[in-house]
Formats: structure tokens, C-alpha cells, sequence
């Protein structure tokens, strides 16, 4: 049932991401006012800030087939264009591509005449824009004129040898769909297609925070692949359905008798002598807030509380760190109060815990205080 789920959620994502692609196409290529000069070729007369026409391109290697495959296991090309037309604010953008953003190559081939309103209505949008191939590609490293590394992000440029980019020509290394380009060669060997990466004459982008769909789709495919990647406590949560509190901390079995605390800032915390540990009893139910000795709980030990749900702090010594100063615990400045203790108590018990909150109230702090 979880692969399904997963199955399903894929091909939506995919399908959403398809139509997305296509209205980022209608919009970009339209502004570069493609026509066909007089030899013959496409030539552009506007400008699109997403998209920008291709100076060069080529295959630079095509490697071999893995074991027990057809397609190429890893397939490269340089395309080389120009943000000379561009202003300041549109050069930096195209400055920023870095590795991993993905791109799209098009081919676009306008009819000689252009279409009427009429013809224009009925036709599809390939056939309006001339759009005749869309393939789409991973950056690998950007170099400018002078090629050197752009946006490195590796090591192999330092940050004090770094230099702005010379020039106004840009080339990208990228990465290209191998599966893709096999089946593209297969089909100009056998029926005499199109020689396709002979035709790209248009470089576009997307904007960052919408151009997610691979990594997206890929973790989609890498979780169906997996075995086991939902514990049982969170499956029927997960999918949809199920009592939610089935995966608080308070409903797991095996929960944790004893918690150890030290403050980050070595102070007190919660009016007790730190470091100090809290003993858990067995029989506590409800959320955080709920926790016996919590100033917004409510809870009075004098109200007749059962013992045995009752929180037994004591102090103790913790573990000798070392004698060296690295190996000194790090300290700073934030106290705990009882929200962030609740939190840390279900955070290191089985379960699902999610922190939330705004800026600057400890979320971060509290995470580090459950992984240690």
C-alpha cells in the first residue's frame, strides 16, 4: 500500500511539474521573437529573461554503458551563450547558475510565416512557439570567458582566490539525460530522425524555488526502491489514516525511564542544580504541557498524585569529557524553559516529534540537545 502511495504521489508530482515546464516555456520564448533570416536560420530579435539563445553546443563525452545496460552511464555537453543584452540585475541572475540547477535546452524553428489569429487559435503550442524539442539538462560547473570556475562550490577554487567573472560569454558543463540520449541516437541510426542536439539553439532557466521537481522525483523513486523506510508506529499516519497520537511518545512501548539534562550555558535550569536527570514514569500520558512540575501544566503534587506518575529529578556527575579543552563540552547562552524541556523528553523518546516555532525561540538548540 505504501508503494502506491508513493507510485501515485510520484506520477502527479511529475505531471504537475510537466504542465509547470510547459507554462514556463509559453512564457519565455514568446519574447524572443524568433523569425527565419534570410539564410534560412533561426534568428531572434527580442530578449526573455528566463531564456537566452545558444552561441555553441556540444557533446563533449559520452561514456560508456554500465554492466547489463544500453544507455551511456554518463553523458556531457558544453553550451556557450552570451548575457550581453542583458542589464546588471539580469547578468547576476544567470551568474548565479551553479552546480545542480537544472536547465532546458529547446529547439525552436518558427514557420516562415507567421500564423494567423485564426491558425493561431487552433494550433497547439509547439506549433505556435515552433518549439520542436525540449530536452532538459544538470549543471556541472559554469566557466566564464576566461573559463575559469564560476559558483564553485567544491574546494577547488578558494575564497581568497576568487575573482568575478570576466566577460560577457558564459559556458556550462552539464549533465544530460542519458536515457534520453539513447533513445534520441537509437532513433537517428535506425528510422533517420533529426539529429536533436544539432538543433538546440535556446538555453532556459527556472526560478530557483520552482525548479525542484528532480531532486523531488528522485527521492519519490529512491524511498519506493527502499525496503523498509516507515516504522510501523508512523505507517498508518503516514498514509493518511489512523489515530495521529498513535505515534506521540506517550504511546510508544518501549518508552525511556530515565532522562540525563546538562544546560547548555552550565546555569540553572528550572530552578534545580544542574547537571541533573529526570527519572520518567511509566504511566505518563498527554502531550508536553502536560508533564508533571511544568509551570504552565497545572499539575499540583499535593492533589493526590500517584507516585508512580510523578517525576523524580535528582543530580548526579556526569561523565569526565577529558582533560583536553577540545574535548570540552561547547557552551552558550540559552537557558531552557519548560516547552523546550517538554520537547527535548519527547524528542529523545520513540516517536514523532515536531518542533515548531518562530525565530529565535530555540528550536535549533533543542535539536542539538536531543542528538547529544
Amino acid at each position: 500500500m505504501l508503494h502506491d502511495y508513493l507510485l501515485q504521489n510520484f506520477n502527479l508530482f511529475r505531471l504537475e511539474s510537466t504542465y509547470e515546464i510547459r507554462e514556463d516555456i509559453q512564457e519565455a520564448v514568446p519574447h524572443l521573437l524568433a523569425y527565419i533570416n534570410n539564410e534560412g536560420e533561426t534568428a531572434f530579435r527580442g530578449w526573455s529573461r528566463m531564456a537566452v539563445p545558444i552561441k555553441e553546443f556540444k557533446i563533449t563525452e559520452v561514456k560508456q554503458p554500465n554492466i547489463g545496460e544500453v544507455k551511456p552511464s554518463f553523458v556531457t555537453a558544453d553550451v556557450t551563450f552570451s548575457i550581453s543584452s542583458y542589464k546588471a540585475q539580469i547578468r547576476s541572475e544567470w551568474n548565479a547558475l551553479k552546480e545542480h540547477d537544472v536547465l532546458f535546452l529547446l529547439s525552436i524553428r518558427p514557420s516562415f510565416e507567421p500564423l494567423s489569429a485564426e491558425e493561431a487559435a487552433k494550433a497547439s503550442v509547439p506549433q505556435r512557439l515552433g518549439l520542436q524539442y525540449v530536452r532538459g539538462c544538470e549543471i556541472i560547473e559554469v566557466r566564464d570567458e576566461e573559463g575559469t570556475l564560476m559558483n564553485d562550490f567544491t574546494g577547488r577554487i578558494k575564497r581568497d582566490e576568487w575573482k568575478p567573472p570576466k566577460g560577457e560569454l558564459r559556458t556550462v558543463t552539464v549533465a544530460l539525460d542519458t536515457a534520453q540520449y539513447h533513445m534520441d541516437v537509437s532513433n537517428i541510426a535506425e528510422k533517420g530522425a533529426d539529429d536533436v542536439y544539432g538543433t538546440f539553439n535556446i538555453l532556459m532557466r527556472r526560478k530557483p524555488k520552482e525548479n525542484n521537481f528532480k531532486a523531488i522525483l528522485e527521492s519519490i523513486r529512491d524511498l519506493m526502491n527502499e525496503y523498509c523506510i516507515v516504522p510501523d508506529w508512523l505507517h498508518n499516519v503516514f498514509l493518511g489514516y489512523g489515530n495521529p497520537s498513535e505515534a506521540q511518545w506517550t504511546n510508544m512501548p518501549d518508552l525511556l525511564e530515565m532522562v540525563c539534562f546538562i544546560n547548555p550555558d552550565g546555569s540553572e535550569n528550572l530552578q534545580s542544580m544542574p547537571p541533573f536527570r529526570i527519572r520518567l514514569p511509566k504511566t505518563q500520558k498527554g502531550g508536553s504541557h502536560a508533564l508533571i512540575g511544568n509551570k504552565i501544566s497545572g499539575v499540583d503534587l499535593a492533589d493526590g498524585v500517584n507516585m508512580e506518575d510523578t517525576l523524580i529529578v535528582e543530580a548526579y556527575t556526569p561523565p569526565d569529557p577529558g582533560p583536553y579543552p577540545q574535548d570540552q563540552p561547547k557552551q552558550n547562552s540559552v537557558r531552557f524553559t519548560p516547552t523546550h524541556i517538554g520537547a527535548i523528553i519527547s524528542g529523545i523518546q520513540p516517536g514523532l516529534t515536531m518542533v515548531v516555532g518562530p525565530p529565535g525561540t530555540g528550536k535549533t538548540d533543542t535539536h542539538i540537545q536531543i542528538r547529544l
